[in-house]
């Protein structure tokens, strides 16, 4: 949970929520730069099964990580109702594309858990924390680890 930036005047938090799977994540909202529906994209070739391809974004060329697919979950039955969450990245922007967006949600730092230690494997490396919430369990995502396109 180290990687998560506090506010200064509160021990709250916030995260931008998306939906994957019928399953709530979350990453850090001040990673954030902006939210967009799907966008026409270019693929790469040879690239990893994640990379989605590049979206022209006000003419600077990004990449489109699918999530799901990073996650080793099934693609995407209609992508056309996805959407992509542009990240600033150290290395520049990246989107995140991702089923549906959710809220934005302040939680206090204090109600965050480190995931269970019978999580294993990759899905472990991915997860930064954990938060339950009135009827969802929020999985808080670790964006330095998913956005590492090269190979492990």
């Amino acid at each position: 949970m180290n990687n998560i930036q506090q506010n200064q005047k509160s021990d709250n938090v916030q995260f931008t929520t998306f939906w994957l799977a019928d399953e709530l994540f979350g990453v850090d909202a001040l990673q954030v730069q902006e939210i967009l529906p799907y966008q026409q994209l270019t693929s790469v070739p040879l690239a990893p099964e994640y990379v989605k391809g590049l979206i022209n974004l006000r003419g600077q060329i990004v990449t489109v990580l699918d999530l799901r697919r990073r996650l080793g979950l099934e693609g995407l039955g209609d992508e056309t109702t996805g959407a992509n969450l542009i990240i600033n990245a150290h290395e520049g922007q990246m989107s995140v594309f991702v089923d549906e967006i959710g809220n934005v949600l302040d939680i206090q730092t204090d109600r965050l858990q480190p995931a269970p230690g019978t999580v294993g494997g990759v899905a472990a490396h991915y997860i930064q924390a954990v938060c339950q919430l009135e009827n969802d369990l929020l999985i808080i995502l670790d964006l330095k680890s998913i956005l590492q396109t090269e190979k492990e």
